[in-house]
């Protein structure tokens, strides 16, 4: 990994799009701090688009797509549904049959067991994945080991805060392409030279990878350099969580 501070100002200036995860990559300590909120408007105001790619639920993916400036598309459950600005619903992937949320809650329920973990808060809101609260005992290890448990057709992932049983072959990276089929194709036809990504976690690794030359990871990425293996982002920032968002955030904007 770079620095950010040597991210070339020209390419910089070819970046279309800026795609971000959400939990401790544009908040700080669990929120939406004021400068966040200040980069988005101020992202509006210079014509770019910004997409939201995070592991929340669908429900909180409309809620982030509809009320924040800047945003065109908000994707939620590492890449399954998106929401546009007007709220919209449109599901990612391949189809799933009633059959699919029946072997959704057995995967779910035998990792759940086999790690004894806590349901997440939101995960009445989610729709075609299941979220657990990550233990701090939940380590690189151990999610290597819960791959075991599903059987073939899911997958277990985690990101800083969740542990998250979903079906594989389809995730963030193939998420975000979708959705910006409509709204910056110019952008997705080069990924890693119209789209910037942000991220901070382990579930971000399907953006890391595509996107080699425009990938960033704010500092807190660090603690995840495990579960990412061959695919860390390009560059990282000097600031942790929000801070670091805001660093990237500057910087497209001077280049611009």
């Amino acid at each position: 990994m770079q620095p950010f501070s040597t991210f070339s100002p020209s390419a910089l200036a070819r970046i279309r799009v800026l795609a971000a995860d959400v939990d401790d990559t544009i908040t700080k300590d669990g929120k939406l701090p004021p400068a966040t909120l200040e980069c988005f408007e101020a992202l509006d105001q210079a014509g770019v688009v910004v997409a939201l790619v995070t592991g929340r639920p669908a429900g909180w993916a409309q809620a982030l797509a509809t009320y924040l400036p800047a945003v065109k598309v908000a994707i939620g459950e590492n890449g399954l549904v998106a929401f546009d600005g007007h709220g919209e619903r449109t599901d990612l992937g391949p189809a799933r049959g009633r059959e699919f949320f029946a072997e959704l809650a057995a995967n779910s329920a035998r990792v759940r067991q086999a790690y004894d973990l806590a349901v997440t808060p939101d995960d009445s809101f989610r729709i075609f994945e299941r979220a657990f609260l990550r233990p701090t005992s939940f380590d690189s290890r151990a999610l290597a080991a819960s791959q075991k448990l599903v059987d073939a057709g899911f997958e277990v992932i985690a990101s800083s805060i969740h542990i998250h049983v979903r079906p594989s072959g389809w995730g963030k990276a193939e998420g975000l392409l979708a959705a910006l089929q409509s709204i910056a194709p110019e952008a997705r036809a080069v990924p890693d030279d119209g789209i910037l990504f942000v991220g901070d976690s382990s579930n971000d690794r399907p953006l890391f990878a595509m996107l080699r030359r425009t990938s960033v990871g704010v500092r807190n990425v660090l603690r995840f350099l495990d579960e990412l293996g061959d695919d860390p982002p390009a560059f990282i920032t000097e600031g942790e969580e929000a801070l670091g968002f805001a660093e990237v955030v500057r910087a497209l904007l001077a280049a611009r």
